[in-house]
């Protein structure tokens, strides 16, 4: 697996990532973060065994970069995360988490990027992982938190130990910018991929810029470019974005099957053809895969050791346009 500095002189990171964020950054994902742990405690019954043996698999190929939040699975995601880590080489690990989505005392989802909430959701993930620190401790939503107080946070976090660096995830331009003259910020997290490209115009130039790491989402739009949806579907969760709507779902999902008859051609899945087109755009660190079984991993990390041939790029683009 091919590695690359989180940022210069700083420690590094695989080019294909593993996320345990359900659904990873997706555009409006806040009722759908708010997923109930399983109902059973049966690691076989709850899908936990299946999810240990995919961040073992991912380690043993290579992949050193394992993204988490706060709020997925009810905290679930994170403590089963920490019980693997048991049986893992912690200091070869890149451990990031996010925070900011917390319940109200009337169970509604609010985003809290306070000095106080941050601190707390730090200690709370602490206790999950099972480890003594986070490596990159990132703000999962912008809100109308004053910068200078979530800086604060983020700070005091790094200079008591709890976390070595900063970053932040669904940030536009104007926040990043009043966010960065407070605290050194060392990495952005955003969607990226072949549906959407939104951050290949503001985003990733900045961070090219400045020299911070991108690290790209959502590469698959929720699932909808691993070609598991026939196009014929309706969706009413106001959460999803456009191309969960009619008639643009119907063309996506037809663009996911040619993809991957496309990518089937050249021995490789349309899935992985996608993560690999999100990691081949100028500036990005790297690519966070959410994977529900060891093989599935074992394929999209395939991306990150066989980079997509300029004529391969040019042919995903050509199918592209018909999107």
């Amino acid at each position: 697996m091919r590695k690359c500095p989180l940022f210069p002189g700083g420690p590094e990171v695989s080019v294909i990532g593993l996320s345990l964020s359900a659904p990873p950054t997706a555009s409006l994902p806040l009722g759908q973060l708010a997923i109930l742990a399983p109902q059973t405690e049966d690691p076989a019954a709850n899908g936990e065994d299946v999810t240990a043996q995919t961040i073992e698999r991912a380690v043993a190929l290579g992949v050193n970069l394992i993204d988490t939040d706060w709020i997925t699975a009810n905290g679930h995601a994170q403590e089963l995360l920490g019980r693997a880590l048991i049986g893992l080489d912690r200091d070869a690990l890149i451990i990031t988490s996010k925070a900011g989505p917390r319940l109200t005392f009337k169970g509604d989802l609010t985003l809290d990027n306070s000095r106080a909430n941050l601190i707390n959701q730090c200690h709370d993930s602490l206790f999950r992982l099972k480890t003594s620190h986070i490596d990159l401790y990132q703000v999962h939503w912008p809100d109308n938190t004053p910068p200078a107080q979530t800086a604060r946070g983020l700070q005091d976090l790094i200079s008591g130990g709890h976390a070595r660096f900063a970053g932040v995830c669904n940030y536009g331009l104007e926040q990043l910018m009043a966010l960065t003259g407070l605290i050194e910020l060392r990495s952005v997290q955003a969607p990226l991929n072949l549906l959407n490209r939104r951050a290949l115009t503001t985003l990733l130039p900045w961070c090219r810029e400045h020299g911070i790491a991108f690290l790209a989402a959502d590469p698959l739009h929720s699932g909808l470019l691993a070609g598991r949806y026939t196009g014929s579907e309706e969706f009413t969760d106001e959460d999803r974005d456009e191309w969960f709507t009619q008639p643009a779902f119907s063309r996506a999902a037809g663009f996911a099957k040619r993809l991957d008859a496309w990518a089937q051609s050249r021995g490789m899945t349309g899935p992985r053809a996608a993560v690999a087109w999100s990691l081949a755009q100028p500036g990005v660190t790297s690519v966070l895969c959410p994977a529900h079984s060891p093989a599935e991993i074992a394929e999209l990390a395939q991306a990150g050791d066989a980079p997509l041939s300029a004529p391969d790029l040019a042919a995903i683009e050509a199918l592209a346009e018909s999107v």
